[in-house]
């Protein structure tokens, strides 16, 4: 008892921790937590995290979802997993994404690899600048440089057109408290096409498309609407997007870990918009969310 009240209470500091943590951003590319496992396992947990941005974008309306998760993962390194988000903004309160995911893991000693295949299912409401976007495929490859992880990755996204992303990233991890503390602190940058943008301001975005969406869930208030003719100009440009620092925390607690993350991204290379209105050079501006949650290894 008295070991875990002292776990429980280096928890608590860790949920008191400031804005100033920063974590790993919400691309398509595989979001890891862990460095592997040794044996077949289940996990299920819960994720809150404050907004959502890709590739440093996001729409003028925040994004909060509460999403919990189940996963099966097997020794040999396969696995599948499955989500929900549900949206949390003001005036909102709907399951906003479902989200179907496999794929496989390689974990050498100092070398990493793997890939995910993921099916998206947005709410026809939803106004995430991905919210066109069905079916994702993603790969990548890590390597351990003295103890710095440096990895380099490449996505496909399909929403109606292909996008093409890679991404860049380096990490380390430090542990403490008999390594149930980790703290893992990275930097890296993403590149790649737009396409999925031009579908969002024509059919998502909450200031020129909103509810026009081409989604296979259901909503509820307005009707859709129908979509108008705002696009963003030479979307199928491959070119840098974002550069994104953070810091991840979590600890472990028997079965239980809990994470404790915060972002900050600088998007570049502004996309031109034309709208019914005019033409004009899309903002951009520093992004910042963070994120808490609890998994559960049975």
């Amino acid at each position: 008892m008295k070991a875990l009240s002292g776990g429980l209470f280096v928890v608590l500091i860790l949920l008191m921790f400031d804005s100033s943590m920063m974590l790993r951003a919400q691309t398509i590319h595989k979001f890891r937590i862990d460095s592997g496992w040794q044996k077949t396992e289940v996990r299920v947990g819960v994720w809150y995290t404050s907004d959502y941005l890709f590739m440093g974008r996001g729409d003028s309306s925040k994004a909060p979802y509460l999403s919990p998760y189940a996963g099966y993962y097997h020794k040999s390194g396969l696995f599948l997993s499955t989500s929900l988000s549900y949206l949390t903004g003001e005036g909102q309160g709907r399951i906003d994404l479902y989200k179907l995911s496999g794929g496989y893991d390689y974990y050498g000693e100092k070398f990493e690899a793997g890939m995910i295949v993921s099916e998206y299912f947005f709410n026809d409401y939803s106004y995430t600048v991905v919210s066109e976007m069905s079916t994702s495929l993603s790969a990548y490859v890590g390597y351990d440089l003295a103890g710095f992880m440096v990895y380099a990755d490449g996505a496909l996204g399909w929403s109606g057109y292909t996008d093409v992303f890679v991404g860049a990233e380096i990490n380390r991890k430090f542990y403490a408290l008999k390594r149930k503390l980790r703290i893992t602190p990275a930097v890296y940058l993403n590149a790649g096409t737009q396409q999925y943008y031009s579908q969002y301001y024509t059919m998502r975005n909450t200031q020129t498309g909103m509810g026009s969406g081409n989604g296979g869930g259901s909503g509820s208030g307005q009707q859709p609407g129908i979509p108008n003719s705002s696009r963003t100009i030479e979307s199928q440009k491959f070119q840098l997007l974002d550069f994104e620092t953070d810091i991840q925390v979590s600890y472990k607690i028997k079965k239980f870990r809990f994470y404790l993350a915060s972002t900050f991204t600088f998007p570049v290379n502004p996309a031109t918009i034309v709208t019914d209105q005019g033409t004009y050079e899309e903002d951009l501006n520093t992004g910042f969310y963070w994120s808490t949650g609890v998994r559960l290894t049975l």
